[in-house]
């Protein structure tokens, strides 16, 4: 009888293999030609020694050096011997590398690239297969640029429901992309966009939003303010604040007042940091930041710029004591330092050009552009949004014709240059070179029932030559040393998470980074378990847009095998092992973020403190809502039936009833401690 076997890799990939009568797992994977770690073959090495999840096996023979009774006991294997009798789940110790399960690849044609501005280009594309492509508004893609080995990344700026797709782009002289798109781009041309990438994107909420841009950090901003308006009526407040240096880097002001149309309740301010500006508005985008914005710290507060604008910005909240309950940002980092030129004497002090392209506005690193460092502030004001695109004494770009098109929208074959163009000297500045990603840290394998640890980690600092520190956890009952957050001074080369209590307690932070850009969601502490909950279920409710309907036969059986484990801990209205319950129940839920192949997404979910707070209030817990068994397989069911709307409206339920679990733990706990405090 053939068993399936899941292989699950440290990298959060999974692969499936079929294991023939007396075949073993490694001979099975070989035949599937995914090279898992294997040596002797024979069971004296432990070279292949793994831990099995779940399900039956034949050890086979091996030497006690090879692996040991207590590992057997605690379910490590060696798959060079052992024979199913049940199919499993494996963990494999390393990263899937030849059996890597990457984001997908979406061939695109070149429909327009417009000049929109001095800066800023609009490029424009449609799809090969655009249902192929499932995005969240605030996600980015990479791209792939034409008569390069090289590679971009760029927030969608069109709505997730668009069929053409737009990317507003920085122009950056001597960028790879900025220079194909000024010299050599035109309409036909053929792109590779693989995506959709990143943790930053729009939360189901009815929260008030307040929407924060700084220069083409508009890009992400407009996908989201297109998905509000395409979903009809909301009672959400909606209010951004768009800020720019200098006027010629002001877009697309016409398609927020439409939108001020289309989607009720909402109003936009601009600031120009440029003192000469025409416009009303002078200054920072923290100036036009008022209490009746955050509704009593209810408001959603979502920001997209460069690293200076995210820190001045949170800086700002921490002066004015203006509390708010969910903080969503995403910074773009500069890859490398070039000496500063000299800053206007218009606005005194310019920051870093942040290197991709996003200050370029998008939400990944581009190594194309150039990086300056900023003069240090004499005092603690909020930066401009962006950096100039040439020093001073620098010759500007030649213009382009400047239209007013939103994005998306098909226009007419066009040339991508002027005849006669000739491309501006680079003036001086070097291309960074690129750096190349580190794979993330290596995940320690665990058996069920295993008590994850709490993950309150720090980050160490870190260089454009060093990689990341490993972050390692504490364990729960650690108290964690008061910390200040500052802004990162050097690019992250590698895929990194981590959660971080702040000093005053009250809040937590998750942060997720790639190459070039961190992205990170503040909500109240552990104590506050709601708020938790809550940001895991906005997350979810995401990745459903993701994954519905994306999932094959193999991967709906191994999510209704995790619901199974999981529920194997309950029986009716009461824990059986509240602690292996939150091992695999944690399983269970992190399967559907690691279909998505986006490690952010992954990472920002591993890094809430759910299990942390079931960790610590659920040991003694004895009742549990007797909802949560049945809904997690609905849950499957309705991902077996393609139900989008099912399976949202279980995942806003199944929250609720592990909000009321949470809370009657709670309670008990408080009692349970009060009672002998009495008795003491």
């Amino acid at each position: 009888m053939n068993y399936q076997v899941a292989l699950s890799f440290e990298d959060g990939v999974t692969r499936f293999i079929n294991c023939g009568p007396s075949e073993t797992v490694a001979d099975a994977s070989y035949k599937a030609r995914i090279n898992i770690p294997l040596d002797c073959r024979d069971g004296a090495c432990g070279t292949c020694k793994s831990l099995c999840e779940s399900g039956d096996y034949d050890g086979g023979d091996y030497i006690d050096d090879a692996l040991t009774d207590a590992e057997v006991e605690a379910g490590y294997c060696l798959p060079c011997q052992m024979v199913p009798r049940s199919d499993l789940v494996v963990q494999i110790p390393t990263t899937s590398d030849v059996a890597k399960t990457a984001a997908a690849a979406h061939p695109a044609t070149v429909t327009a690239v417009e000049r929109l501005a001095e800066g800023a280009f609009a490029l424009t594309v449609e799809l090969d297969d655009r249902e192929a492509l499932a995005f969240l508004p605030g996600q980015y893609v990479n791209i792939a640029v034409p008569g390069t080995d090289q590679t971009r990344s760029y927030s969608f700026s069109t709505g997730a429901d668009s069929t053409h797709l737009s990317f507003l782009i920085k122009y950056a002289a001597g960028g790879a992309m900025s220079e194909y798109l000024a010299q050599r781009s035109a309409v036909g041309d053929r792109l590779e966009l693989t995506g959709p990438m990143g943790s930053f994107f729009l939360r189901e909420s009815t929260r008030p939003l307040l929407l924060l841009a700084g220069g083409t950090g508009l890009a992400p901003v407009l996908s989201i303010l297109e998905t509000l308006a395409a979903a009809g009526t909301t009672d959400r407040p909606v209010h951004l604040i768009y800020g720019t240096s200098f006027d010629t880097d002001v877009v697309y002001t016409d398609l927020l007042d439409e939108f001020t149309t289309r989607i009720p309740g909402m109003t936009w301010d601009l600031v120009v940091a440029d003192p000469q500006t025409k416009h009303p508005n002078s200054g920072y985008v923290t100036s036009l930041i008022r209490p009746e914005h955050l509704h009593g710290g209810s408001t959603d507060i979502y920001l997209c710029g460069p690293p200076p604008m995210v820190e001045a910005v949170r800086g700002f909240l921490d002066d004015e004591g203006l509390q708010v309950t969910h903080f969503y940002y995403e910074k773009f980092t500069p890859a490398a330092a070039a000496p500063a030129p000299p800053a206007p004497a218009a606005t005194g002090t310019e920051p870093a050009e942040p290197v991709k392209a996003g200050t370029d506005g998008t939400s990944a690193v581009q190594t194309e552009e150039r990086a300056v460092t900023p003069a240090a502030p004499t005092a603690p004001t909020m930066p401009p949004t962006s950096a100039p695109d040439t020093p001073a004494s620098a010759a500007p770009a030649p213009a382009m014709p400047l239209v007013a098109r939103r994005p998306g929208e098909p226009v007419p074959a066009i040339e991508a240059r002027p005849v006669g163009y000739a491309p501006p000297a680079p003036g001086g500045h070097p291309t960074p070179a690129a750096t190349s990603a580190e794979p993330p840290a290596p995940i320690a394998a665990r058996p069920v029932g295993h008590t994850p640890p709490a993950p309150g980690l720090f980050p160490a600092p870190v260089t454009a030559t060093e990689p990341e520190a490993p972050i390692a956890a504490r364990p729960v009952g650690y108290t964690p040393p008061q910390v200040t957050l500052a802004p990162s001074t050097a690019p992250t080369t590698s895929n990194a998470a981590a959660t971080i209590l702040l000093a005053d307690g009250d809040r937590s932070e998750t942060i997720t980074s790639g190459p070039g850009v961190v992205s990170g969601e503040i909500h109240p502490a552990i104590r506050h378990s709601d708020a938790q909950f809550d940001a895991r279920m906005a997350l979810e409710l995401g990745v459903v847009e993701l994954t519905m309907g994306r999932l094959d036969a193999a991967r709906l059986a191994e999510f209704r095998m995790l619901a199974e484990s999981a529920n194997q801990y309950i029986e009716g209205d009461h824990f059986l092992d509240p602690e292996r319950f939150t091992a695999a129940n944690a399983q269970f839920h992190e399967f559907l973020f690691r279909c998505t192949g986006n490690d952010s997404l992954l990472q920002a979910y591993r890094m809430l403190e759910v299990t942390q707070v079931m960790n610590s209030v659920l040991p003694d817990a004895r009742w549990v809502s007797e909802d949560i068994v049945p809904e997690h397989l609905e849950i499957v069911t309705a991902f077996e039936n393609n139900d989008r709307d099912a399976a949202r409206y279980l995942i806003r339920r199944h929250t609720e009833h592990a909000k009321t679990t949470m809370r009657t733990a709670l309670d008990q706990q408080a009692a349970d401690q009060e009672n002998v405090g009495a008795a003491s």
